[in-house]
């Protein structure tokens, strides 16, 4: 396969950089978050947004943006329209699609994301479901995406993830108090998790709270193509079932820094991205390294965050200086730092 990078863009845009997040609009088509690399903590490392249609020559395979105001930034790509959309934790946006690349103003600009305690969400995750784009976040808000520069609360929509009664009162900490990820089937079966074994079910109209068998904080959740919604927590273990049915299908003991980032099913598989690499169910009720089932899976420079592409043929995964295309049967290494050393 033709190198994605010449050494010169490699130079330009990836180099003393790291990879934080990635999407996969098509089989061709990825986005990737860099971080500058920076000794200084003093500010923010500047942030770089790679858009790149790897079936275009060289001279016109990427459209980069830069900025320096952006924080532990997400992206996801969307069905309608096609882009792809970034957003950090103070609800700063980029947006990309064939007609704008660039910054919008933030969610907090456009809709009301004023949560309980006079504090404003905070925003851990932006996801695709149901073909739409979705931030989640602090307190149970969720944000649809309704277009450049439009947002809406589901609240607003009086579709809102209902609180405590004793909200402004309780002890409620805020790391420990809101969702964390999302996925769904369709729009009318949707769950988000987050919290310490805090899960939700929206059927269509209205969330309904799902009882949870620990207290553990969740990180991740994914649907799966057998009927079943996959829910990891920090340490990694696995539950899988449905609305109160849950069974622990799967042990675990990450260490900190190590939880689960992304989960997805593909293929007949769960996979489950850490910045250690990407995890799968062993056989014996346990998580274990990809490469202990699959000999061809890439190594852990090479994966870690995961995508799956609209059309859910390929798998998209990345990790501190390099990425990997999957579609269930061949690994194709796109780029790593190793091949510009």
């Amino acid at each position: 396969m033709e190198s994605i990078f010449d050494r010169a863009s490699w130079e330009k845009y990836v180099k003393g950089r790291t990879i934080y997040d990635c999407a996969i609009g098509r089989e061709k088509g990825y986005a990737f978050v860099l971080v500058e690399q920076r000794e200084n903590r003093n500010t923010l490392p500047r942030t770089t947004f790679i858009n790149m249609a790897v079936d275009r020559p060289m001279g016109s395979r990427f459209a980069v943006y830069f900025v320096g105001n952006f924080g532990f930034t997400t992206i996801a790509s969307s069905i309608v329209p096609p882009e792809y959309v970034a957003v950090d934790s103070r609800s700063h946006v980029y947006s990309a699609n064939a007609k704008w690349k660039g910054v919008e103003k933030s969610i907090e600009d456009v809709t009301d994301m004023s949560s309980a305690r006079g504090t404003v969400a905070a925003i851990h995750r932006v996801v695709r479901v149901a073909g739409q784009i979705y931030g989640v976040g602090t307190f149970r808000r969720i944000f649809r995406r309704l277009g450049m520069e439009q947002w809406t609360e589901l609240q607003a929509e009086g579709h809102g993830v209902p609180l405590p009664a004793d909200i402004e009162t309780g002890d409620y900490a805020l790391p420990s108090f809101g969702f964390n990820d999302m996925c769904g089937f369709n729009e009318h079966d949707m769950y988000a998790v987050g919290g310490e074994g805090d899960v939700w079910r929206f059927d269509g109209k209205q969330w309904h709270h799902c009882p949870f068998p620990a207290d553990t904080p969740l990180e991740t959740v994914a649907c799966g193509e057998d009927g079943k919604v996959y829910i990891s927590d920090m340490k990694g273990c696995v539950w899988a079932g449905r609305e109160n049915r849950w069974t622990q299908v799967a042990e675990a003991d990450f260490g900190w820094g190590s939880q689960p980032l992304d989960s997805a099913w593909f293929k007949g598989r769960l996979y489950l991205g850490s910045q250690d690499g990407l995890y799968t169910l062993g056989e014996n009720k346990n998580v274990v390294a990809l490469e202990n089932v699959d000999s061809e899976a890439p190594g852990m420079g090479n994966c870690g965050r995961v995508d799956v592409s609209p059309d859910g043929q390929f798998m998209l995964t990345a990790g501190s200086f390099g990425a990997t295309l999957y579609d269930g049967t061949t690994w194709t290494r796109l780029f790593s730092g190793y091949d510009y050393m």
